[in-house]
Order: C-alpha cells, then structure tokens, then sequence
C-alpha cells in the first residue's frame, strides 16, 4: 500500500482517529467506538470495520483492547506526511 491508499476515505479514517488520540495510562488510545466513526464519516459500521482490518493487516493500526485501537508510527508518519502537502 503506497500513500495514495490514503488520498481517500483510509485518511479520513486514520486523521479522525489521529485527532482523537488521547493518552491513558501512559499508552495512548482512541476511545471511540467503530460506531462513532461510522457516523462521523458519514459510512456504515461494516464499511469501517472492513477500513480497519484492512489497516491492521497492513500495520497502521492496532487493537489493544476489544474496541480500543492505537494508529503505529507508520500511521503517524502517513498524517504527518500527507499534512505537509496540503
């Protein structure tokens, strides 16, 4: 996956869930469930859960917790990238 995967809806995704990070416990985590993802980008819960695990098989997210998940560094680096160029 090159960064044009991210020029779409798996950067919408990963910048909501960049932008909602919080740190607990000293491990940050994004507290939102796939359902209020869902509804903030305007898409089904099937649709995210099929975006995350297709992140996860491609290391851009993990998942800590049932329902809790944490962007990699690669994620981070993906943002970061893509924030410089807009």
């Amino acid at each position: 996956m090159g960064i044009g995967l991210f020029l779409n809806d798996y950067y919408d995704l990963l910048k909501l869930m960049h932008d909602n990070e919080v740190i607990i416990l000293d491990e940050k985590v994004i507290p939102l469930t796939q359902q209020q993802i869902a509804t903030t980008l305007k898409c089904s819960k099937m649709k995210i859960n099929s975006m995350f695990s297709a992140l996860q098989k491609q290391d851009f997210v993990e998942q800590k917790t049932r329902g809790k998940y944490v962007l990699t560094d690669k994620a981070e680096m993906i943002i970061e990238t893509i924030e410089k160029l807009q």
